[in-house]
């Protein structure tokens, strides 16, 4: 692939933007029929304790589901080559989506999970995808190209809010209901798995046999803190994603409870909030890293979205809540993609793959797992999430501080 341009690998930026959307399309939506008791989705009798739960729970089960698919599906793309392995992540995607449309139309919470596990199963393309495109990077360009590449699943976060917004507002169309969002992702994963078939060429030959080993997932999360250049670069990752994913998660339940935010109003805020995201990724990370390095694009990117995040949860003012997602947006786009560039330099060409699918792996278990649990913490107050995700940003950007890495 080293002799191909970004442009021949347009599938894979489609591919990554998908998945990303499968993720943001839900939250807007989620808040207002799990939280919200005047939902139909739930009965009235469900207590707060439980809808935080199930909040956490339904976000939290994609994206540790991500975190397995993503190693069982980089084995099964060295059997079966990398085009068929993505188009199958689209079509299971496509299936999990119309699950989850059913279930939301039948009032199914259990359907719902399943419809979640499904997608989020599928979702592990990213690795394959990244790892495709990274192939084809000079090194003098692989950050911006790693930008490029959390560019577009920054798209995939602003259509996904966008499209969880609009299209279950009865107000634009009178047929539009939670789970038309649902309907347009699952058919955009077949328009994509159509696009991959016809106009991307396979990358890989199948050079020995391998068997699927549904432990990779576990296995190659040991490993990134068993290898030693990589080990405490993953301990940051870890505390980070985990930090982050209680911003993200749990905006829209803030916005809900603290603001009384309409379904359109909360997914205008996370659509800004990706806006925030493309600006950093696209604009941001190679100026910043020219200027700054590496290391201090990490430490500041964290310590910045750190502190807007404590702004957020403690100063109760709307415009500040708005402005300050922007800037969270584009600080922690720089920090993750610089952050993803010192491992992808940490190692060498023949262990790309490897190092993108560890740094996945990272980010859908810790993501997972937080989200996962939090339910416990929202409890405590819409704003405890936010606040945890000030501890996680913070604490990962002292730990940064200490890297020897430049």
């Amino acid at each position: 692939m080293q002799h191909k341009s970004l442009w021949s690998v347009a599938p894979l930026f489609l591919v990554l933007a998908i998945d990303s959307m499968g993720l943001g399309i839900l939250f807007p939506i989620l808040s207002s029929m799990i939280i919200d008791n005047s939902s139909p989705f739930l009965a009235v009798t469900v207590s707060p304790f439980t809808r935080e739960l199930l909040y956490g729970m339904i976000i939290g089960i994609y994206m540790i589901c991500w975190f397995i698919g993503a190693g069982m599906l980089g084995d099964f793309s060295d059997i079966v080559g990398r085009k068929k392995a993505l188009m199958i992540c689209l079509v299971g995607g496509c299936l999990g989506y119309f699950i989850s449309a059913i279930a939301i139309i039948i009032h199914s919470v259990s359907l719902l999970i399943i419809g979640r596990i499904i997608a989020g199963f599928t979702a592990g393309s990213q690795p394959i995808a990244q790892a495709a495109i990274i192939d084809i990077s000079p090194e003098n360009h692989r950050a911006r190209n790693i930008g490029y590449i959390l560019l577009a699943v920054s798209i995939g976060f602003v259509i996904g809010p966008l499209a969880g917004g609009i299209l279950s507002n009865t107000a634009w169309v009178s047929w539009f209901n939670f789970a038309t969002p649902m309907w347009f992702a699952g058919i955009a994963s077949l328009f994509n798995a159509a696009y991959l078939f016809w106009c991307f060429s396979e990358t890989f030959t199948v050079t020995r046999h391998v068997k699927l080993r549904l432990h990779y997932a576990i296995q190659i999360f040991i490993e990134a803190f068993k290898h030693q250049r990589i080990r405490f670069l993953s301990v940051i990752l870890l505390i980070f994603i985990a930090g982050w994913s209680e911003y993200f998660s749990f905006i829209a339940q803030f916005l809900l409870r603290y603001y009384n935010y309409s379904t359109l109003n909360t997914s205008l805020f996370i659509t800004v909030l990706a806006v925030g995201f493309s600006i950093g990724f696209a604009v941001l990370v190679e100026p910043c890293t020219k200027w700054f390095g590496n290391k201090r694009c990490v430490v500041g990117g964290l310590g910045i979205g750190a502190a807007l995040c404590l702004i957020t949860a403690t100063v109760p003012l709307q415009w500040l809540t708005w402005i300050s997602a922007v800037f969270i947006g584009m600080s922690v786009a720089v920090a993750y993609s610089v952050l993803i560039t010192i491992f992808s330099n940490q190692v060498d060409s023949t262990e790309q793959g490897w190092v993108m699918g560890v740094t996945s792996a990272i980010m859908a278990l810790s993501f997972g797992v937080a989200t996962f649990l939090s339910g416990f913490a929202a409890d405590f107050g819409a704003a405890m999430p936010i606040i945890m995700a000030f501890i996680g940003m913070l604490i990962s950007a002292i730990l940064m501080s200490f890297t020897k890495t430049q």
